[in-house]
């Protein structure tokens, strides 16, 4: 009997998917990568059991499906912020400054600068994670 080899042309496009990888941790595409080399080398006499690989698309799988939950949930949670900061628009606020003092006024505006938000006071802006007190409109 002969063993034919499987080409790697076949699977060169397995690792390159659209699932974004998350800080340094494993991606959908690195999974595969793994599966795939794991099949392509394992011993043609002693194959993998059809369990095993069923195990191992089912994390897969799952791996997919955390991943897509977590592009959910980021961007739940950055509306969240958006409509939190927009909310403090017209209240007096008190900001923690970095030299110790603080600023109180009013919020004019709210802006996004690389991801973080700021609430305009007057001409300075100052990043909705140092507001420490927030009061009703002014007066």
């Amino acid at each position: 009997m002969q063993v034919s080899e499987v080409s790697p042309s076949l699977f060169s496009s397995v690792g390159q998917t659209n699932t974004p990888k998350i800080g340094n941790q494993p991606g959908m595409g690195d999974f595969l990568t793994m599966l795939v080399a794991q099949l392509t080398h394992q011993n043609p006499l002693e194959p993998m059991k059809d369990s095993e690989m069923m195990s191992q698309f089912t994390q897969l799988n799952s791996l997919q499906e955390l991943q897509a939950m977590r592009v959910v949930l980021d961007s739940a949670a950055a509306a969240n912020q958006n409509a939190y900061a927009a909310s403090l628009i017209g209240k007096i606020v008190k900001i923690a400054q970095k030299d110790g003092s603080t600023l109180e006024g009013v919020v004019g505006g709210v802006t996004s600068e690389k991801g973080v938000l700021y609430l305009q006071i007057g001409s300075q802006k100052a990043p909705l994670s140092d507001v420490i007190e927030i009061r009703g409109g002014a007066a």
